[in-house]
Order: C-alpha cells, then sequence, then structure tokens
C-alpha cells in the first residue's frame, strides 16, 4: 500500500532532507517567481503551530487513541452513530482548481461524485490528477507557468527544489489564519494532531494543511505466526544478542527461509538500517553533541558499530541473498509465502487487504543493542500538504471553509459523505453494510478529494481485517513514547537536496563493506569524504537556520 513515488525510496519518506523554516540564499534563480530573488525572505518570527483540540464526538473506538496512536474501528459505525462536524455552509462559490497526485486510474470526465459533493460545497471542482512517476516533472512545468491552480499538493517527501522560494513567490501565507487558537474558527482543522502541521510551516510561515499521518518512521514487518511456529514463543527480542538469535532460529537456507529481507535501490542497499540503526543508537539523521556542534549519523561510531552488526547478520546467512537487488514489491511476496521473516517496511504495510486470506503480520517492538529503551525515528507525520495560491483574504477564508470541510474526522457524516457519496447512486445499504456501486468504485478514490483535505487516519479498512489493525495498534502503543526526532526538522538546507552523489557514494562504501569487498578503515575513509564533500556544508547552513531563529 505504498504512496511513495517511483524512484523515491521509502527511506527517503521516513528520514530523508529535512524541510521547514528557514530558506537560505542557495544561488542562481526560481524560474517563474518574479521578485523572488535567490531567497525566500527569511523570517525572524516562527509562527505558532495550530492549536490542537481533538475532536471527542461521535463513535466510540474499538480500541483508542491519541495524537500518536491511531484509534482502531473494526467496522464503519451505524448511521445513527454519526455526528455533524461541519455546523456551517462551506459557501466556496465559483471553481476550485487544484493539482494532486494520484496512483490509480483518474476518474471518468463525467464525475457524478465530484459533481454531487460539489453540490455539497458549493464549488465546481477542476482537478489536475497527475501520476505519482512523473508528479515532480509535472509540478515543475506547473509551477514554471503563471497558471497555478487554486490549490496544489506538495508532497513532503518529494518537495521540489527550491521550495522556500517558490512558497514565498506564489502561495499564500496562512500563519494568520491557522496559527496558534486563530485554528479553532476552523474545528476540523484543529483536530489534526500538532507533529503533522511542521511540515507545512516553512521559513517560519504556515503555508498548507497537512494530509495526516502516524509520527512512526519505519516498522520491522514481521510473521509472528510463522516465528512462533519455528521458535516456540512470538517476537520479543530484548538486545542485539536475543535479536541475533531470532535470526538465526528462524533461518533455513535448505529450505529457502532467511530471517530478513533488505532492499536494493538506486540510492543503495537498505539492510534495515532505520531499525538495526536505531537499536545501536544512531540519531535520526543528525543529533546535537554535548559540546552544541550538530552531527550527522554517517560521522558517529555507532554508525560503524550498526555496519559491524548488519556484516554480522549478512555472514550468518539471515538476509535473504536477494537483498543488494531486492524490490519492495518482492519484499512484499516474500513476507506473504514465508520466504521471509521480516521486512523494514512503513506502518501502511501492516494494513495491507491485498494478502492472502489467514495471514497475519505484525511489527518487532524497537529495543536498545544492549538491552536498554528502543527508539523509532520519527516521521514527517504527514504524506503532504495543500498550499493555496496567493488570492485575497475572502477567497483563503472560503478555501479553508472548504478545506475544513473535506477534513471531517472518521465518524462524522461529512466523513461519510466523502467516502460514500450519494445513496443509491455511489453506495447502497447504511452504516457497517453501505457498499460502494460501481460508479462508486470507479470515482470516489480516484477523485482523490482527500489530497486536498482529510482527517486524521484511523485504523479501519473496508475489508475487515480485525487482527491486522489490533497488531498495528499494539505496535504504535509499544513504539509511542519511542520517537527519536531529528533536530534540524524544520530548517532547510540547500545543499541537503543537493548532495545525493556523495550519500550515494557514502552508501556504496558501506555496502561494500558488508558484503566482503572493502574493510572498516576504507569505511572511516568513507566518512571524511563524506563529510567534506556534504557533511560540513549541511551543518553550516543548518546551524546559521537554528541560530537565526534562536
Amino acid at each position: 500500500m505504498s504512496e511513495t513515488t517511483t524512484g523515491i525510496s521509502r527511506r527517503t519518506l521516513f528520514s530523508g532532507a529535512a524541510f521547514g523554516l528557514v530558506a537560505l540564499g542557495a544561488g542562481g534563480s526560481l524560474a517563474g517567481c518574479s521578485g523572488g530573488g535567490t531567497a525566500a525572505t527569511i523570517s525572524d518570527t516562527v509562527a505558532a503551530l495550530p492549536t490542537y483540540v481533538p475532536i471527542t464526538k461521535g463513535p466510540k473506538p474499538d480500541l483508542p487513541g491519541n495524537d500518536k496512536v491511531q484509534p482502531v474501528y473494526y467496522s464503519y459505525p451505524e448511521d445513527s452513530e454519526l455526528f455533524r462536524s461541519v455546523t456551517r455552509d462551506v459557501k466556496v462559490g465559483g471553481t476550485t482548481t487544484g493539482f494532486v497526485v494520484t496512483y490509480a486510474a483518474p476518474p471518468p470526465a463525467n464525475n457524478s461524485f465530484l459533481d454531487y459533493i460539489g453540490d455539497v460545497t458549493d464549488t465546481r471542482y477542476d482537478l489536475t490528477f497527475v501520476p505519482g512517476d512523473s508528479f515532480d516533472t509535472k509540478f515543475a512545468t506547473m509551477t514554471a507557468g503563471n497558471d497555478i491552480p487554486n490549490i496544489v499538493e506538495f508532497l513532503t517527501f518529494a518537495m521540489p527544489p527550491r521550495f522556500p522560494q517558490l512558497l514565498d513567490a506564489k502561495f499564500s501565507d496562512l500563519s494568520e489564519y491557522l496559527s496558534g487558537d486563530a485554528v479553532k474558527e476552523y474545528p476540523n482543522l484543529a483536530n489534526i494532531p500538532t507533529p503533522s502541521w511542521r511540515s507545512a510551516r516553512i521559513n517560519g510561515k504556515i503555508y498548507g494543511v497537512p494530509e495526516h499521518r502516524p509520527p512512526f518512521g519505519s516498522v520491522m514487518i514481521c510473521r509472528p505466526d510463522l516465528i512462533e511456529q519455528y521458535t516456540g514463543a512470538e517476537p520479543a527480542p530484548k538486545d542485539k544478542d536475543e535479536f541475533f538469535e531470532l535470526c538465526k532460529a528462524v533461518t533455513d537456507a535448505k529450505a529457502g527461509r532467511y530471517a530478513i529481507a533488505g532492499g536494493g535501490g538506486s540510492s543503495g542497499v537498505d539492510w534495515s538500517y532505520d531499525f538495526i540503526g536505531a537499536t545501536f543508537g544512531v540519531p535520526n539523521q543528525w543529533t546535537m553533541s554535548d559540546g552544541g556542534k550538530l552531527v550527522h549519523k554517517n560521522e558517529t561510531e555507532a554508525w560503524l558499530e550498526t555496519l559491524s552488526y548488519v556484516k554480522k547478520l549478512w555472514n550468518a546467512g539471515v538476509f535473504h541473498p536477494d537483498t543488494p537487488s531486492l524490490e519492495s514489491a518482492k519484499a512484499k511476496t516474500y513476507i506473504n509465502n514465508g520466504t521471509v521473516l521480516m521486512h523494514l517496511d512503513g506502518i501502511s504495510a501492516l494494513l495491507d487487504i491485498t494478502m492472502p486470506k489467514g495471514i497475519v503480520t505484525g511489527g518487532i517492538v524497537p529495543f536498545g543493542a544492549d538491552g536498554g529503551k528502543g527508539a523509532n525515528y520519527q516521521g514527517t507525520s504527514s504524506f503532504s500538504f495543500a498550499a493555496l495560491k496567493k488570492t485575497t483574504p475572502e477567497r483563503i477564508k472560503a478555501q479553508l471553509r472548504l478545506i475544513d470541510y473535506l477534513s471531517a474526522p472518521f465518524g462524522s457524516k461529512e466523513a461519510f459523505t466523502l467516502t460514500h457519496g450519494k445513496k443509491n447512486v455511489h453506495y447502497t445499504g447504511s452504516g457497517p453494510n453501505a457498499a460502494l456501486t460501481s460508479a462508486g468504485e470507479q470515482m470516489i478514490n480516484a477523485s482523490a478529494l482527500y489530497r486536498l483535505g482529510a482527517g486524521p487516519q484511523v485504523l479501519n479498512t473496508a475489508v475487515r481485517i480485525d487482527e491486522q489493525l489490533r497488531q498495528s495498534h499494539k505496535w504504535q502503543v509499544a513504539t509511542q513514547d519511542m520517537l527519536l526526532t531529528n533536530p534540524v526538522d524544520g530548517y532547510y538546507s540547500p545543499a541537503a537536496s543537493s548532495t545525493q552523489s556523495a550519500s550515494q557514494a557514502f552508501n556504496s562504501v558501506c555496502n561494500d563493506y558488508v558484503l566482503g569487498r572493502t574493510n572498516l578503515a576504507a569505511v572511516k575513509s568513507g566518512v571524511t569524504t563524506w563529510t567534506a564533500a556534504a557533511g560540513n556544508t549541511m551543518r553550516r547552513e543548518y546551524t546559521e537556520a537554528m541560530e537565526k531563529q534562536g
């Protein structure tokens, strides 16, 4: 159930280049941004993040949630349990144009669902649906011209080059409408957890409304049923030694069964670094030393310990031998058929409704290498944010009322309408027995209105997968106090988006070490080379940005 664009790794999605508050001069110019100069205006103040006011109305979840943990609803509520979350007319008027990503076939031009929601929200929708594998190029073409739609989706895991300058030049600063208690004017937006808003606060200003995701980074997906079958107990390693023994216990090369599958890609091999690195205390990209200096993960002793441990696992034969070139889709197949029992993935992988019937996956709860508390790298807590083209204050308020409606929470009448459409046209039945018609199946999800605004994600699926939902909730509860933040999140370094070649070169050295092609001295030399080529520049830019903000 990946929503990453082709060529963008899941690692980039969860812990890639930072984005946010302060734009530093990067040289060059931004095409189409007249008056934008070489850098966005650096703000001396930072808009407060929107006040979090959770909505407590509506049906009681089967398993409770909070601002980190997603609540579980095994089935959709009865109609009688639904509540109204929008108490005023939306009154947008005119046409609402939009630019959104899609991972499905676009809806038909004659779209009765968009027409129906258009009547409800008093606007006509004219949306451009862009396939994920061409989103970046078409986004660049769109922003280079002067015909920018009213609402544009920015993917937080793949921000465009020089995005602070782009936002400053062409999109509305929404701080006065959404910062602090101002967001209470839009209750459904105030219901979006605080971490999700960080991705939309750029150069000290709030530039959009986020599409919420839980704050957790990668998950070591596992097959708890098979692990228990082979070891006599569910997987619950408490330190590096227990994890190593677990991996050996479930691996049987003669039977074609392996403990872990990593993944290959254009940026190098991922040996489950986010899970194993966190185990050894590797920071979430950057950390602040006791002396107040930024230190990158590549520069830490913990990274060298991680590599040595990964090498130990590889030498023990517990990684699937195809790991250096294994595609993510193939790893999912291996998990499903029991060829592999663990694989690093995103949290949405725990909700895969395409798995064969009876198969359940869970997550390995993080642990410290020496038995201490585990860690999970905190992600962006959003998939994207919806930015508004510069316009009048009146139009901004109208568009925010629209996004507030589209952000209706699960269990509300509005959310039901947005996911089911019009009765006897897009769905039949009611409550948990409501079923989409062929028109609903064809039009609703493909219309991608949730890219413009959506309520916080909950654990609920159209197909009942109760044990999968329970497993995801169980992992989130166990991990919620282990989140490890990146101190530079929210700050912008131009070099962070232009150092791919240096990072790939270093990743290649690390991979060679794991595979036995070179020694640890070569890795240490690679650290020195990477620091000179990329690390020092990023460190300086981030430090300057952080000092300016105080």
